[in-house]
């Protein structure tokens, strides 16, 4: 598969998972307490799990709109090989043209296996392993993907958090 391809497929994955796809942190994945920054509370653990269910949710439909539900107005996306994506409307016009462009895709399989969230008052940040297979039309076997993802949100006043930054990339694809 020539490698421009190989890499647009990778962006198209790793593009519907802006955020965070475990339902629930497993006890491996605990959200482990920064000393320095305070403990996690069990209501913003409780909110981060939520987020983290709609992100999968939205990423495993391939659905937009809540996608974009998650964002912040500033929010900045920064997906490997393009420039900084800054502000709601410019994520939005981004992912509209990749939905059309991808339109047959179907995602199969969509999920981030949370390493570390750490919270320090109304700011949280998550990295982890995201993994994601997909069918394409014009490939007989589905193609997988893992890769890794860095999220920045932000707390709001109603107590939801918001995605403020993101960052992936993929890791190399077998020949």
């Amino acid at each position: 598969m020539p490698k421009l391809l190989l890499h647009f497929l990778s962006i198209l994955l790793l593009s519907f998972s802006m955020g965070v796809a475990q339902t629930l942190p497993s006890p491996s994945t605990e959200m482990p307490v920064d000393s320095q920054a305070g403990s996690v509370s069990p209501k913003s653990n409780s909110d981060l799990s939520s987020f983290n269910r709609r992100f999968i949710d939205a990423c495993r439909a391939k659905d937009n709109a809540a996608a974009l539900a998650l964002w912040a107005d500033d929010g900045v996306d920064l997906l490997p090989g393009m420039d900084p994506m800054v502000g709601k409307p410019a994520i939005t016009a981004w992912l509209n043209d990749l939905e059309q462009k991808t339109k047959d895709a179907r995602i199969l399989q969509c999920d981030v296996d949370w390493k570390e969230t750490k919270v320090a008052g109304d700011m949280a940040y998550e990295w982890g392993i995201n993994t994601q297979t997909v069918s394409l039309p014009n490939r007989s076997e589905p193609l997988k993907i893992k890769g890794k993802i860095t999220l920045i949100l932000r707390k709001q006043q109603d107590g939801s958090w918001k995605l403020v930054l993101e960052s992936w990339n993929s890791n190399p694809q077998p020949e």
